[in-house]
C-alpha cells in the first residue's frame, strides 16, 4: 500500500499525499489572521496548526507566507519567558 499521511514525515519521500494542499490551506489561515490583527492596534494573529510529532506544515506554510514573526514547532525546545519577550519586542516594534 501507499502510506498517506499529510505531515510529510515519511523517510525517502519528497513529498506525501496531500501535504502540498494542508500547507496551501494553512497559509491562508495565516494570512487571514495577518490581515486581521493588522487592523486593530497592538494585536497579534495567532494560528495553530495541525501535525503529529513534527512540524512541516508549520515551517512551510510560514516560509510561503513571508510575514510571520514566530513560528513554533514541536521539535524545538521552547522558553516561554523568552518567547514572551520576543513577542513582546515584535509589538513594541510595530
Amino acid at each position: 500500500g501507499i502510506p498517506k499521511t499529510i505531515d510529510n514525515d515519511i523517510m525517502l519521500l519528497d513529498r506525501t499525499f496531500g501535504f502540498n494542499t494542508a500547507v496551501t490551506e494553512a497559509e491562508r489561515a495565516i494570512d487571514a489572521a495577518y490581515i486581521e490583527a493588522k487592523s486593530a492596534d497592538n494585536s497579534i494573529g495567532l494560528v495553530k496548526l495541525m501535525g503529529r510529532h513534527c512540524g512541516f506544515i508549520a515551517m512551510q506554510a510560514t516560509l510561503a507566507a513571508g510575514h510571520v514573526d514566530i513560528c513554533l514547532l514541536p521539535e524545538m525546545e521552547i522558553s516561554l519567558p523568552k518567547l514572551l519577550h520576543q513577542a513582546l519586542q515584535i509589538v513594541k516594534a510595530q
